[in-house]
Parts: structure tokens; sequence; C-alpha cells
């Protein structure tokens, strides 16, 4: 018998340790190569070496009901965002925005000698945000409220809440807001009436310039509106402390004119909000507050609708997935949402890259943004992390045949499936974040039927 020298055998150790390294590797990629394959088909697990009836299946025929619900209204004050405009949507009708706003009492320094007022403006930043048609020209007035505005019992003003005002405009502007208006301008309304008068009480010690409740009876506040039914986008203005302004410009008579200002910023965070009027009745959501809150996809022409502000959201209804409970034994790896927009329905309306997904909440909590059809509180699903659970957003630009949104759901089915029951009824909303909700009219019209909306599981049965 020939022996083996050590170093021979060493080199021959350290070749197997190479080899079998590498072995879980090989059988890894062989499984993933075999289930990439496999789309609504299964295999079987190690069949060559002993029978088994263990199978890891890919499905996507489960059954997705797809409608869409309205919010009664959204808290829209406190934002630090202001928005006016119009937006014609033929898919999802049409809007007007308008912001109200009053303005903080301080005590008001002495004016000096030999003052001679000048001018008077209030001067509103862009945010940057805009939506519709922003190359045509666009006509916004100001106007002063004849009602102090004041918030609900939960210090806050809705979509919904409005004051009363003057018809006629302080002031008008017509601008040309080009698409993602720079920051650094801003709207300028001339107010020199108000600004005068206001000029004049401060240097008389005027007792409507005396104190916080004088002042409010005197200055009730404003409200910006889209003066023109012509006008066709929606723009954003920064709201955010002393953003937005009311400048009195006056200078001193002296050898040398020197130039000063009195500047008044708007008044409490909450008392600023964006009321929004929409008319839906050339859509296929006319009178769907009448259809409690709540049109199926079978009535809007097999489509899912999402939008900020107006508050519309998109749920999703799994009514066979209970189907799974006729498999004996039986494991989910991995759950995934996907849903298509509508082909050429984001041409003129960018797609959100973000989506969120919302579950009805157990116990309702008033402090809920967003409701579902039935008022009842909705929340973020969220990730192992606790971060609130956000789509894969795939967007192709070139043949616009691929862009979907996908969802891993696999810890929430898993859950609901826990009992052995599933509550369909319940379902999931598909929507933007909750500040996007109220501060945008970001929107998606979700394909329904070609292609449908699809729940693919990945699951062992055995």
């Amino acid at each position: 018998m020939t022996g083996i020298s050590a170093g021979t055998g060493k080199r021959l150790f350290f070749l197997f340790t190479k080899i079998y390294k590498y072995i879980p590797v090989a059988i890894a990629a062989g499984v993933i190569l075999v289930s990439s394959c496999t789309k609504l088909s299964e295999f079987d697990i190690g069949k060559d070496f002993i029978e088994s009836q263990t199978r890891l299946q890919v499905v996507d025929t489960f059954r997705v009901d797809l409608s869409t619900i309205i919010q009664d209204s959204l808290r829209t004050s406190g934002t630090k965002v202001a928005l006016v405009g119009n937006l014609k949507d033929d898919l999802f009708g049409n809007v007007k925005c308008e912001t109200y706003f009053d303005l903080a009492f301080s005590v008001f320094g002495a004016i000096e000698d030999k003052a001679y007022f000048d001018s008077a403006a209030f001067i509103l930043p862009f945010t940057g945000y805009s939506v519709g048609d922003t190359l045509a020209d666009m006509t916004v007035g100001i106007h002063a409220l004849t009602e102090k505005i004041t918030t609900g019992n939960d210090g806050y003003l809705y979509s919904i809440n409005s004051f009363d005002y003057q018809p006629v405009p302080m002031s008008i502007v017509t601008i040309h807001p080009e698409p993602h208006s720079k920051i650094d301008t801003a709207l300028n309304f001339r107010v020199d009436a108000l600004g005068e008068d206001l000029f004049n009480k401060i240097r008389d010690n005027d007792v409507n310039v005396s104190s916080s409740e004088w002042f409010m009876d005197y200055i009730k506040g404003f409200v910006v509106t889209p003066g023109n039914s012509a006008n066709k986008a929606v723009i954003g203005l920064n709201a955010a402390e002393n953003k937005i302004n009311l400048k009195i410009y006056y200078h001193l008579s002296l050898e040398e004119p020197e130039k000063k200002e009195i500047t008044i910023s708007m008044g409490e965070i909450n008392h600023q909000f964006n009321h929004i009027d929409y008319d839906m009745s050339t859509t296929y959501l006319d009178n769907i507050k009448n259809s409690g809150n709540k049109k199926m996809a079978s009535e809007t022409g097999y489509k899912g609708y999402m939008q900020g502000l107006t508050g519309l959201i998109t749920k999703v209804q799994f009514p066979s997935l209970q189907d799974i409970f006729m498999e004996s034994n039986w494991k989910i790896l991995k759950a995934e949402l996907i849903l298509e927009p509508v082909a050429h329905s984001y041409d003129n309306y960018p797609l959100p890259e973000k989506l969120y997904i919302y579950q009805t909440d157990m116990v309702s909590r008033a402090s809920s943004v967003l409701r579902d059809e039935r008022g009842n509180s909705i929340s973020q699903l969220t990730d192992d992390d606790n971060n609130p659970l956000t789509a894969t957003f795939d967007y192709d630009k070139i043949l616009g045949e691929n862009t979907r949104y996908t969802f891993d759901i696999t810890s929430y089915i898993n859950k609901e499936l826990a009992g052995k029951y599933f509550e369909y009824k319940r379902g999931l909303h598909l929507g933007l974040s909750p500040d996007d909700y109220r501060t945008t009219l970001n929107r998606i019209l979700f394909e329904g039927k070609r292609p449908p909306v699809k729940l693919r599981l990945y699951y062992l049965s055995y």
C-alpha cells in the first residue's frame, strides 16, 4: 500500500476545503435559478434523492378588489404651505385652492419725526411647488376678511373651513409662474391704502394698534384667491414662521432721505390654512360622497384614484386570499403587491416617487390625519425597523410599459393569516405621505384591469 506524503496530504486537504466552501453557494444559486424561472408553477425540493412533498409556489392569481375612497376633509392648518390656484384635470376633476392667514400683533415702536409713508405690500415667497399648466399667465387676488379666524375644538382648521371676506380684492397680481418657480421669488400684493392707514395709526399711538385684542378686531385676516377662473395651475407659497409678511415702506425727510420699513409677520401658525373646493361631476367619481365615500373600480372604468388635498385614496382588498388555508401546511416566504399607473395618465402630472401603504386602525385615533370610508383612522404600515413602508418605484422612461409600484407586504400578510382567518373587508389603503396629502395635489391613476393589480405570493407548501 503506497503512502501519502505529508506535503501531498496538506495540498489535498486545502483543495477539498476550497471545494467544500462553494457547495452551499452552488446549491443556493440553483434554487434561485429555478425559482426565478418559475412564475405560476412549482417544483419539488430534492426529488432526485428522496420523495418529498415540499414545494415552492409562486402565485399571482389571487383576486384583488380595487376601489377609491374619499376623505370628508383634511387638516390643512399649520402645514407651513399656502396653496392658491385653479387646477383643471380631465381625469380627476377641477380643484380650487384658497389660503387664509392673519397677522401677528407686536408692540410697534415709535415712528420718527419727519417720517412720510411711501408704499406697502404683502410678500408671499414661493416654495417651488406647482402643478398644472404653469406656462399660462395666472391671476390671484388678496381680500380682507370680515370675520376672525378661529380654530375648532381640536385646535385645527380643515380643507372645508372658510371665513367671510370682502368680495372686492384689495390687490390683484398677474404672474407667469414658470414650472417650479424659484424659491427666491415671491408674490407681491401692493396694498397702499391698508399700509398708510396702519402707518398713521402706529404714528398716532391709536388704540387699534395698542393690544392684540384691538389689533385682531381692526385687522381680522386675509385670504388669497385665484380670482380668475381661467387659471389652470396651483402654486405653493412658503407659510413658515416669518415668511409671509406685510411690509410698510416709509422715509425720513432729512438732508439725505433715509429709507425705513415696518414688517408685520403672519400670525398664529394654525390660523394659516388652505380651503379646497373640487368638482368631480364630469368624472367617474361623480357623487362619490353620496355613495358611502367609496366607489368600486367596476364603477370607475376599472381604475383606482389617489390624490392629495381632495383626499382620494386607493383601496385594495383580497377576497380570495383565504383560499390558501386549503393547503394543509404552508409558509409564506414573500408577499408583493404590484400596481401600475394608467398609461399616459401622468404625461402632465409627474408620478410621486414615494408611495405609502396604510391599514385601518383597530382603535380609532382622533389625531389621525387620514381615515377610511367609514371614518375610521388609518395608520401607516411599517417595515422591520419601524420606518414607514414605501413602494419600490420602477419608472420606464423609454416605453412606459414597465412603470410600476411594488410593496413588500410579507409581514402584514403573515400577521393577518396567523389566526387561520383573513378579514378581507378591511383591506389596505394606498396613498401619499400624510404631509403630502395636506400640502400637494400629487396624484396617481392606477390601472385595475389591463394589467390588473396583483398580489404575488412566494410560499412553501408541505
